[in-house]
């Protein structure tokens, strides 16, 4: 074996080891990784619950209240601001909050956002959905929040209007 053929080689073997290091670190674990962890307290939504248009409020605890909104129209692959906007009393004891948005039944991707907070005290986040192959659209927001009493989850089922 000539000098050039083991130094390919002792690369080769090196560029694979650190490839094999990284994936058995499980590289979804590499991406944004959810700002709440621990258990999760589910919170209730209104019968009339709707993300789109003027938003639904949902009581988080005995904290406050929160009102959740989206435009009227969601477009896959077409840019949207989805915006949180926690009560005075609720704000003072909010922590991180983000949202996931999934398909049941699909594997539509890491759709995972934080939410930034704004000076009027709103969180929000410019969204792209990806396109159903199956022209499915049906999707679920799973609205995360951490706070001084807990994290809690809303899962706000809603639908992405078609191209």
């Amino acid at each position: 074996m000539s000098m050039k053929q083991a130094r390919w080689l002792l690369g080769s073997f090196i560029v694979l080891a650190l490839l094999s290091l990284v994936w058995s670190h499980r590289p979804s674990s590499l991406s944004v990784d959810a700002p709440v962890s621990g258990p999760l307290i589910p919170l209730t939504l209104p019968s009339d619950c709707t993300l789109k248009g003027e938003g639904c409020t949902v009581t988080v605890g005995t904290l406050g209240t929160m009102t959740l909104r989206a435009p009227d129209r969601i477009v896959p692959l077409h840019k949207f601001v989805f915006t949180a906007t926690p009560s005075a009393e609720l704000a003072k004891n909010l922590g991180a909050v983000s949202v996931d948005f999934q398909m049941i039944g699909m594997d539509m991707g890491v759709n995972q956002y934080p939410l930034n907070r704004a000076a009027d005290g709103a969180y929000a986040q410019t969204i792209i959905l990806p396109v159903c192959t199956t022209t499915r659209t049906d999707w679920v927001a799973l609205l995360s929040l951490s706070s001084t009493q807990g994290n809690f989850l809303a899962k706000i089922p809603f639908s992405v209007d078609p191209r």
